[in-house]
């Protein structure tokens, strides 16, 4: 897949001081292939189909269990838990070298509390210097899932929680807008 980008409080310029980890993130994006995504969510559906479960919507699901495979590929941490307390449901999706990637291909309701976890990683507990928030562009959506793609996160709308927001979300966040 491509992408485009929008640093928050420099973002970029922490993240390049490791450039292993940024190619990392980069390529984990970039090998989200919309063949390959297709073929899992008609491989699911059909199996849902045959054992009579609901059959999914969208292919958010799809997309997540790539990001996971391919993050874990790399040596990355899953659901860091910011709090170290299991009963507390903060938690990164992935997680390296004091960087926290979050993943959203979910409700837009949620774009609040993914920055608020991020500045809490960051401001709260310090296990992150920066935090990677990686979701869909608007037009992308639409292939995602037709039918809730105007209810779903979006680059151009954490861009504006970012911007709209400066002065109270400190913490460096790169908004990667996921696109086909």
């Amino acid at each position: 897949m491509n992408y485009e980008t929008y640093e928050h409080r420099y973002a970029d310029i922490i993240l390049n001081s490791d450039y292993e980890l940024k190619k990392g993130i980069f390529d984990v994006i970039q090998s989200i292939d919309t063949a390959e995504v297709e073929r899992r969510f008609n491989t699911e559906n059909t199996l849902r189909k045959h054992t009579g479960k609901k059959l999914l919507q969208g292919k958010q699901s799809t997309i997540n269990s790539i990001c996971v495979e391919e993050f874990k590929k790399r040596g990355w941490e899953t659901e860091k838990n910011i709090f170290n307390d299991p009963k507390n449901d903060l938690a990164i999706d992935y997680w390296k070298r004091n960087v926290g990637v979050d993943v959203a291909f979910n409700h837009r309701s949620f774009i609040g509390g993914d920055l608020l976890r991020f500045q809490a990683a960051a401001e709260v507990k310090n296990v992150i210097k920066m935090g990677v928030y990686a979701c869909p562009v608007k037009e992308f959506t639409k292939w995602v899932c037709p039918k809730d793609s105007s209810s779903m996160v979006t680059y151009e709308r954490a861009k504006w929680y970012l911007e709209s927001f400066y002065a109270v979300i400190t913490v460096p966040i790169l908004l990667l807008g996921i696109k086909a």
